[in-house]
């Protein structure tokens, strides 16, 4: 249904209009049709016959109607075009047919005729010589002006007609005709369709005369070529902005030219100059000194922004340019400065920038900019610069690195910058590869205060070098392997070249790239002789604390504990029947979670020494590192879990080390600690509990970790239940014990000793003293641990499903309430003990065995959806359940838990608790 119908008489008086062809018949269309008309074309409605009848009118009404309504009559007949498209180019040959009764001579109508042929065809139109010649002859100025105005964009004219035409506009007594003259002449210049230098300079040359006119609107539009800079000392800011803007966009200037620029005196040629050239050389003096020295900000922006262009005309005047940005750099404006930068990164970009000595001070000075916007722009030159000489490089290191301090938000930037520098600098980085390979190997081993942000970045230098050419710079494996460990935080640095992934696999190949020597191993405590031929039998896992030496023919070298690793992360456990490869991406993370490892023991000696400040900056870092891998397959995700509890242990055991040390006596200090206690033992729980497949080092290991635990709780005086600690960790050495002598191994001080108090102690430990274990402590090291893919996870999924607070399940009170669960359990066998666990608010807690027989078998993984009932439902109208899945703890049978029903001991959870939301329905 059409929405604005055309009144019936409307309708009849079009059809009459189009019955009737001779011109008496016709009358003229009145607003009340035109409207109608109007209405019906917008209308997407409108019969196809409704709108042939209405274009029909239209056209035959421009023959017949007076001049006056043809305005109009236009502007309909180009909206009609314009909604029906399938009219247009019948349109435009009605039209065109017209305009040879409309040029003789050219009139308001005829550019109303052009203007509606330009929208009809929605491109460019060309115009015949004799037309373009007659309307800018015409008489009437709003003629000549719209095909001035439009020449070279919507109209289009042969460049040899057009060019002098022009011309002589810019000669014209209206200031619009000289200044649309003087943009069409541009909009040429700009189409390259001057094919001689000499139009060029015409058009230069009238530019030139033109900007001491005395029409703002002239003298900006005249800012084209070189010969612009003789209005920089404009009073109109605006006209001077629009200098420089315009001096940008020239392609074609001489060199001459352009030095005179940059010299408020005219300069002496070595040829004989023309007048013309003097005239515009002593306009051109000193321009672009006069526009960096203008006092509005504006006017100086503008002039580093014409820079850009200029100075890739040539290279002598961009190296003459770089002494005033240079000044620039100084500007109280972060616009200007930023704009002067960002012209400097242009060059560099192009290939003129020549950053010389004594500018390079200035320079890095713009690296502790207070805008953020100026110092990333800083740095993005930094990024392309060829320094010449190892000071230089260092001063610009050293820059970088205290910018970083006083900046930590650009971290991530200052990163890619120096990976940039590192590999521009081979050469200068090889220099210092030695020097930063012994201030980070302090800085781990605590021998000087531990900056990671520093470390960091000194890192991304140094394993940025060998990046394109591993020749060229031999840097220490030891920085590599240091490197691995701020993986996630210096991966952005090498975003352009690698991902995440590719990185870490380039560190530890570097970090592990010695050759394999001749090895011979000197005895050490707990250890037994190997020969040479034993070597290739060492597991993958086992760390050697003995001194190893290279035969390289002239005598025995000693290695760096250090290459030690590298040796022993080289060393493959030995083939097993149908043992399959591992993907290499598992491979490389695997020994990645090593690297983190094996750093714990050198972090120890700052326990000692109170400084647990720093030993959590490093564990926590060291957890980010670990929390960030992505695994291909569940033995390096197992491994990772593993890494990820120990490290947790090891940050309590720090924190309640550090609490004892200080001896907090007051109350919350106190309850604080308990409550660490507390984490801790539960941590130790789920170490010992939920993993499997430990190899004997190990297994011994984490018995050591163990047993420090239960120490740091013997080391309180006023601890409660102090036998039945005791009695656990008696249970613990034993185990050790056993361990060490399967291995014919020798004990360590620490267990040694532990196993001297044990064996002295009576009546369930009561008699030693507090002190008696905080002399076993000092004893304490952690051993160098390094796990292989044979740990696995003991886990749990549960899933309750299609449950949430606006789905709960349904309950009656005092009836059995029936909890669907999907549980899923990884690594668990079909003799232990697996319980869901189930407790409500009021501390009421109901256990459900798990009778693992029934699952479904996947290899090393079980299935079932299992209704689990829950027996005491309460009168309440809701409520929640917190239920998760828990294994007993048979490691530590101590005494039960649980005497009637339930697990007899305690409850190792297998997952994160699961809210089940109830509703009542009874």
């Amino acid at each position: 249904m059409v929405l604005l119908a055309m009144p019936f008489s409307v309708i009849y008086s079009l059809n009459q209009i189009i019955k009737n062809n001779t011109p008496e018949s016709i009358q003229p269309i009145s607003m009340q049709t035109f409207t109608s008309m109007m209405n019906e074309i917008l209308n997407p409605s409108t019969p196809k016959s409704t709108v042939s009848s209405i274009f029909k009118t239209l056209i035959h009404s421009l023959l017949h109607s007076p001049e006056s309504h043809h305005s109009q009559i236009l502007k309909l007949i180009a909206d009609l075009s314009s909604h029906h498209p399938s009219l247009a180019q019948l349109a435009l040959d009605s039209l065109q047919s017209m305009l040879p009764q409309l040029t003789d001579p050219p009139s308001q109508l005829t550019i109303e005729y052009l203007d509606a042929l330009v929208n009809i065809s929605e491109r460019p139109m060309e115009v015949d010589d004799s037309l373009f010649t007659s309307i800018c002859l015409a008489a009437s100025f709003p003629v000549r002006l719209w095909m001035v105005r439009n020449s070279g964009c919507r109209v289009m004219v042969r460049p040899e007609l057009l060019y002098p035409v022009l011309m002589g506009m810019t000669k014209e007594p209206y200031p619009c005709l000289r200044e649309e003259a003087l943009e069409a002449l541009v909009r040429l210049g700009e189409c390259a369709v001057f094919e001689e230098v000499s139009l060029v300079k015409g058009c230069y040359e009238r530019g030139v005369q033109l900007l001491s006119d005395n029409e703002d609107c002239v003298r900006i539009s005249a800012v084209r070529v070189v010969s612009l800079c003789s209005v920089v000392r404009d009073m109109n800011m605006k006209v001077r902005v629009e200098v420089f803007n315009g001096l940008g966009k020239m392609e074609i200037v001489s060199k001459e030219l352009l030095m005179q620029s940059l010299s408020k005196r005219v300069l002496v040629l070595d040829q004989s100059p023309t007048e013309q050239f003097v005239l515009l050389a002593s306009n051109v003096a000193g321009a672009l000194v006069h526009g960096v020295e203008d006092e509005f900000f504006e006017v100086r922006k503008s002039v580093c922004q014409s820079l850009r262009t200029l100075t890739v005309l040539s290279v002598e005047f961009a190296h003459a340019a770089l002494n005033l940005l240079m000044d620039v750099l100084n500007d109280y404006k972060v616009e200007v400065r930023f704009q002067a930068l960002e012209t400097m990164h242009h060059m560099a970009i192009n290939h003129c920038l020549e950053l010389q000595e004594n500018y390079m001070h200035k320079f890095l000075d713009v690296l502790e900019d207070n805008s953020s916007e100026v110092r990333f722009s800083a740095r993005k030159i930094v990024r392309l610069m060829k320094l010449r000489n190892h000071l230089l490089f260092k001063s610009t290191m050293d820059v970088l690195l205290k910018n970083l301090d006083s900046y930590p938000q650009d971290e991530a930037d200052i990163f890619s910058v120096l990976s940039h520098l590192g590999r521009n600098h081979k050469q200068f980085v090889d220099l210092i590869a030695n020097e930063i390979a012994d201030e980070v190997e302090a800085s781990f081993e605590g021998n000087r205060e531990f900056n990671s942000a520093r470390m960091a970045a000194l890192l991304v230098l140094s394993i940025s070098a060998p990046f394109l050419n591993a020749d060229v710079c031999p840097i220490p494996p030891v920085i590599f392997s240091f490197a691995a460990t701020f993986l996630s935080r210096i991966c952005c640095a090498f975003s352009d070249v690698m991902n995440r992934d590719t990185l870490l696999e380039y560190l530890i190949q570097k970090s592990s790239s010695m050759v394999q020597p001749e090895v011979n191993i000197s005895n050490g405590e707990g250890q037994n002789p190997l020969a040479k031929d034993d070597v290739q039998n060492v597991a993958g896992n086992e760390m050697i604390h003995s001194e190893i030496t290279i035969n390289n023919g002239e005598g025995q070298l000693p290695l760096s504990k250090y290459n030690v690793q590298n040796v022993a992360l080289e060393m493959k456990p030995p083939n097993d029947v149908g043992q399959h490869k591992r993907p290499v991406h598992d491979s490389v993370v695997l020994t990645y979670i090593n690297y983190i490892l094996v750093k714990l023991p050198n972090i120890w000696p700052k326990v000692q020494s109170c400084s647990a400040n720093e030993v959590l900056c490093s564990l926590r870092h060291w957890k980010e590192e670990l929390t960030s891998l992505t695994f291909d397959s569940s033995a390096p995700a197992d491994a990772s879990a593993f890494a990820l509890l120990y490290l947790k242990i090891i940050k309590l055991v720090v924190e309640v080390w550090d609490h004892l040390v200080r001896k907090t006596e007051v109350v919350s200090g106190t309850v604080e600690l308990e409550d660490k206690l507390e984490k801790l033992d539960g941590r130790a729980k789920e170490l010992m509990n939920r993993f499997i497949g430990f190899s004997a080092e190990e297994e011994i290991s984490v018995l050591e970790l163990i047993l420090l635990t239960y120490t740091l709780r013997l080391c309180r005086s006023e601890i409660c239940s102090r036998n039945f600690i005791f009695k656990r960790m008696t249970i613990i050495y034993l185990r050790t014990e056993s361990f060490l002598k399967l291995r014919s191994d020798v004990a360590s001080g620490f267990v040694a000793e532990l196993g001297s108090l044990i064996r002295e102690s009576s009546n369930g430990g009561a008699s030693c003293s507090s002190l008696a274990f905080d002399n076993c402590l000092k004893l304490f090291s952690p051993k160098r641990l390094m796990i292989r893919e044979g740990i696995r996870h003991r886990r749990a999924e549960l899933s309750i499903p299609n449950n949430c607070p606006d789905y709960p399940l349904p309950f009656a009170p005092g009836l059995t309430a029936s909890i669907p669960c999907d549980i899923t359990i990884h690594n668990i066998s079909s003799n232990c003990r697996a319980w869901v666990r189930m407790c409500i608010n009021d501390g009421f807690t109901q256990h459900v065995y798990l009778d693992l027989q029934s699952f479904e078998v996947s290899g090393e993984v079980r299935k079932i959806s299992y209704a689990v009932p829950y027996y005491r439902t309460p009168e309440l109208d809701s409520f929640n359940l917190k239920v998760c899945i828990g294994l007993e703890s048979l490691f530590e049978n101590v005494t039960p838990v649980q005497a009637h029903g339930g697990p007899k001991c305690e409850l190792v959870l297998l997952c994160e608790e699961k809210i089940v939301y109830l509703s009542r329905v009874l």
